[in-house]
């Protein structure tokens, strides 16, 4: 992955270095600028407009083709989007992480702590909820990145705190879960007013409380290994109180624009794919991933089509200079089990995916015109009509599709369900495994379907209540014919599916139960090294604060994956 550099200017390199970096620093006697506001001048819809735009920024990345999100880190280790190697260690450096850390604590955090107590002055009950629910996002999310994290002391440079201690996961988990009960107390408490631009539910509080609720389901799945009994309880009351998301109108997402300048408004990824440039270097889809919606029954999954977007038909006209293995007789050995080495094959009649493999660190080949690339679902891309016509570089690119009008899916009821379905497999918790999985897959199916409708209906390739309930009945029977292991593996392969652009499900899911286990094996070496079961520290943080000491090795488990060493890989 490339590096990503940014011009920063000296007033805000003081600012990080004062608020979270933790440096040894020189009172330099620095006037604040009058042009910008402090907190008693500042208005709390401004700040949580900033908050609200962080985490969407934390998700999916940022504009101008710099578009590491958490999102996109979830999905390369796990073969959804494709990661550069060929080690599991080379997978990524520390600098590449110091963009999420900066918008983490830097900004989010910090506006969230100015923010609060204007909001409990001004009793805006609501406003204060809404930033703690996003707050509970944003640790819970690096502590499933980076594993112990500071928290406690953070965002406290105003407290002379610069170099914050390193927090337990599991301490930062158990603060989290006590800020949502919080957060669904203040939601329902009386307001003097609501948010005057609530960004995710346009002021619903009933959703709100069901997105609260549903971030404490997570928490208490993704640690069923370390508290089983607490969880399994917690899990049982929360499907008995019926507020979680389990319909995907009730989604927790974030909508992107269509402006492609001052301010660009597009889903981050859109620009990386459609920007005119032509395709960036970072956005390879997996070939494991299209093989799995593309060939895994007897037809395509219905979401195919609105997930990528093909540029041909076939690769006939590829050769040794676009892609080095279409020529390329031996295969490893490692591969012997795997029959798509170097492209998809074709076998429902759904020929051109053209992706790489995993850990395949080769150089980027003149590939732009075979690429397969991301479609209507989730970026605003185009839909696949077949029509193999859609302009990817050029001044008609930016308008493609929906123009870039996606969304971050960050809490959806295609999740929640298929959390369900693998508690009540594995722990027995309430309800019945399998109609939690068909529910899953029919919520993301329809959820997927619904966002596309406007460039697929009367294309005759779009999703129908037929074709969807087809491929449902093919997962179904081969969940019932399965062991408890192929249940859970079908589980999982959904949850996969489900997480396209929202990778870190899929990561979680990986480190916490092992499956799917027959993720295609890395490209270039048969030994990639230890999985990366955490992140590389930030560069940032490592070389800012005393009390972060970088890993040896991005291996460390976090503290919820207490499964044995070599669980995956």
């Amino acid at each position: 992955m490339k590096n990503r550099l940014k011009k920063i200017g000296l007033a805000l390199v003081a600012t990080s270095i004062l608020l979270i970096n933790g440096c040894e620093t020189t009172n330099l006697g620095v006037v604040p600028s009058p042009n910008e506001l402090n907190p008693t001048q500042a208005d709390v819809d401004f700040f949580l407009n900033s908050i609200q735009q962080m985490v969407a920024k934390l998700h999916s990345g940022t504009e101008g083709r710099a578009e590491n999100g958490w999102a996109q880190f979830g999905m390369e280790p796990v073969r959804i989007q494709h990661g550069f190697g060929p080690t599991y260690r080379e997978l990524y450096e520390p600098a590449d992480f110091d963009q999420i850390w900066d918008d983490a604590y830097s900004e989010a955090l910090i506006d969230i702590r100015t923010m609060t107590p204007l909001a409990e002055e001004a009793g805006l009950n609501t406003h204060i909820a809404i930033a703690q629910i996003l707050e509970a996002y944003i640790v819970t999310t690096l502590v499933d990145i980076f594993g112990d994290v500071p928290y406690s002391e953070a965002a406290s440079g105003g407290e002379g705190i610069f170099n914050p201690i390193v927090d337990s996961g599991a301490s930062i988990y158990a603060a989290a879960d006590q800020l949502l009960v919080e957060a669904i107390n203040n939601l329902n408490a009386n307001e003097i007013a609501l948010p005057t631009n609530d960004l995710y539910y346009g002021g619903d509080e009933t959703k709100w409380i069901k997105a609260a609720n549903t971030m404490r389901l997570k928490l208490a799945i993704q640690t069923r290994l370390v508290n089983p009994s607490e969880s399994a309880a917690t899990i049982n009351s929360l499907i008995a109180g019926g507020q979680l998301i389990l319909d995907f109108g009730d989604d927790l997402q974030f909508q992107w624009g269509a402006n492609n300048a001052a301010p660009d408004s597009r889903h981050p990824y859109f620009d990386a794919n459609f920007d005119g440039q032509g395709p960036s270097s970072d956005f390879y889809t997996c070939n494991y991933y299209m093989d799995l919606l593309a060939n895994q029954y007897s037809q395509a999954d219905p979401r195919t089509r609105y997930y990528f977007y093909r540029q041909q038909s076939d690769y006939s006209g590829a050769d040794v200079v676009t892609k080095e293995c279409v020529t390329e007789v031996l295969i490893p050995a490692w591969w012997d089990d795997f029959d798509l080495y170097c492209t998809v094959p074709n076998l429902n009649g759904f020929d051109g995916l053209w992706g790489r493999n995993h850990l395949d660190d080769d150089g980027i080949p003149p590939d732009d015109a075979f690429r397969t690339l991301h479609g209507v679902y989730p970026i605003g891309g185009p839909f696949d009509d077949n029509s193999f016509n859609t302009a990817v570089s050029g001044s008609s690119a930016p308008t493609v599709g929906l123009a870039g009008a996606g969304i971050s899916p960050i809490l959806l009821s295609s999740n929640t369900n298929l959390m369900l379905a693998e508690a009540a497999l594995t722990m027995g918790t309430t309800g019945d495994a399998r109609i939690y999985l068909e529910n899953g897959v029919r919520e993301s199916m329809n959820k997927v379907s619904a966002f596309g409708a406007g460039l697929a209906v009367g294309t005759g390739f779009e999703a129908t209540g037929a074709s969807i309930d087809t491929h449902v009945s093919e997962i179904l029977a081969a969940y019932d014919a399965g062991n408890d292991t192929d249940k859970l593996r079908i589980i999982a392969e959904q949850v996969f599916i489900a997480s396209w652009c929202n990778g870190m499900e899929a990561y979680n899911t990986y480190r916490r139960t092992g499956q799917p286990d027959n993720l295609t094996p890395a490209f270039v070496v048969e030994n990639p090294g230890t999985f990366v079961r955490s992140m590389w520290y930030p560069q940032v943080a490592s070389d800012n604060n005393i009390n972060i000491t970088q890993k040896t090795n991005p291996d460390t488990p976090v503290f919820w994956d207490t499964n044995p060493e070599g669980f995956v890989d």
